[in-house]
C-alpha cells in the first residue's frame, strides 16, 4: 500500500533539470541530461553526464525521504560493505520544481535478472548477507527515530491490525490465489518472536529494483535510501524469498548473521507486507513488480507446506 500517491502537478523533463542545475548547481549545468529507465515510484530519475544521476521527489510525501538520503548517506556510507550513492550536490524548491532535489553518483551494475545460475545465486546472497550485517553494525547515535515499514514498528509480533490486512488481501486477489490457502498460509507464517536484538541501522526495501549486481552475482551497489533508519534488521532479509531460490536463502540468512527468531520475522513479512499487499496495490500499474512479489508470496508459502493456487 503505497503511502505517497503520485502527484500530477509536476512532471520534470531534462529542460527542467538543465535549468534547476544552471540556477543552483552551475558547475554541473553543462553535463548532459537524459531521462533514466531507474525512475522508481518516489522519484524522477534523471541521468547527469555518465557518473552522476538527479532525483527529484514525486510528491511532497517523498521530500522526507530525499533529505533523509542526503543527511545520513555520509554518515553510512564509509561502514557498508557494498558501494552506495555519494550525495554530490543538493537543491532548494523553486519555480523550475517545488521540492527539494539532489545530484548523487550513479552506481555501475544492473538490476540482478531474474534468473541466476547456482553459483550466481550464491555469490549474490553471500555478498547481500555482507552488506546487511555490515548496514546493521553501523553506529545508531544520533540516528533518527524508528523505521516503520508498511504501517507497523520493525520488531514488534504480529498484530490483529496485520491479520486484517492479510484477511482482506486474501479477499481481494481471489482471482489469483485460494483465498483459503491464503488464509492457511498466513496462519503458519504468523507466530513469530518480538525482537531481542537492539534496533539497528535498516535500508528498508533491499528488493530487486534497489540491489545492482554484477554480471557473476556478486552485489554491485544499494541505492534508494529514502526508508533509511533505525528498527529490527528482519526488515532487510524479507526480500530473500523475491530475489533467491531456497539455497541461497540459507547463505543469506547465514552471511547476514540472521537467527531464527529475526528470520522468522522476515518470513512473516515478506507474505504479507511487500507480498500480499503490494500485490493487490501494484497488480494494475507496476506489472513487472506484481509478478515478483507474486512468485514471492508463493515462494513463502510453499515453504510452510502451502500451494496458494
Amino acid at each position: 500500500m503505497s503511502p505517497h500517491p503520485e502527484s500530477t502537478d509536476v512532471v520534470p523533463d531534462p529542460q527542467v533539470v538543465t535549468r534547476l542545475l544552471r540556477q543552483q548547481a552551475p558547475h554541473l549545468a553543462g553535463l548532459p541530461v537524459r531521462v533514466s529507465p531507474a525512475s522508481g515510484s518516489s522519484n524522477w530519475v534523471f541521468r547527469l553526464g555518465d557518473a552522476l544521476a538527479v532525483r527529484l521527489p514525486r510528491t511532497d510525501g517523498y521530500v522526507t525521504d530525499l533529505l533523509k538520503e542526503i543527511r545520513w548517506l555520509p554518515h553510512v556510507a564509509p561502514h557498508v560493505a557494498t558501494p552506495v550513492p555519494e550525495v554530490i550536490a543538493t537543491g532548494e524548491a523553486g519555480e523550475a520544481f517545488p521540492r527539494p532535489w539532489a545530484v548523487v553518483s550513479w552506481l555501475p551494475g544492473e538490476p540482478p535478472p531474474p534468473v541466476l545460475d547456482e553459483a550466481q545465486q550464491a555469490r549474490f546472497a553471500t555478498s547481500l548477507g555482507a552488506f546487511v550485517q555490515s548496514l546493521h553494525a553501523v553506529d545508531t547515535a544520533g540516528a533518527p527515530g524508528g523505521a516503520e515499514h508498511w504501517g507497523y514498528r520493525c520488531g514488534e509480533p504480529v498484530t490483529d491490525q496485520i491479520d486484517a490486512w492479510a484477511d482482506e488481501a486474501a479477499t481481494d486477489l481471489a482471482d489469483l490465489f485460494d483465498p483459503a490457502r491464503v488464509r492457511e498460509a498466513w496462519r503458519r507464517v504468523r507466530s513469530v518472536p518480538p525482537a531481542t536484538h537492539p534496533p539497528c541501522w535498516v535500508h528498508t526495501d533491499l528488493s530487486a529494483e534497489n540491489v545492482l549486481a554484477h554480471p557473476d552475482g556478486r552485489l554491485a551497489g544499494v541505492i534508494d535510501f529514502g526508508g533509511l533508519g533505525v528498527g529490527d534488521r528482519s526488515v532487510d532479509l524479507l526480500y530473500a524469498w523475491s530475489l533467491l531460490d531456497a539455497r541461497a536463502r540459507d547463505l543469506l540468512r547465514d552471511a547476514s548473521g540472521a537467527d531464527e527468531g529475526t528470520w522468522a520475522r522476515a518470513r512473516a513479512w515478506a507474505f504479507v507486507g511487500p507480498g500480499l499487499l503490494t500485490v493487490a496495490d501494484y497488480r494494475h500499474s507496476m506489472p513487472a513488480r506484481t509478478r515478483r512479489l507474486t512468485a514471492m508470496v508463493e515462494a513463502v508459502a510453499a515453504e510452510v507446506g502451502v500451494r496458494l493456487r
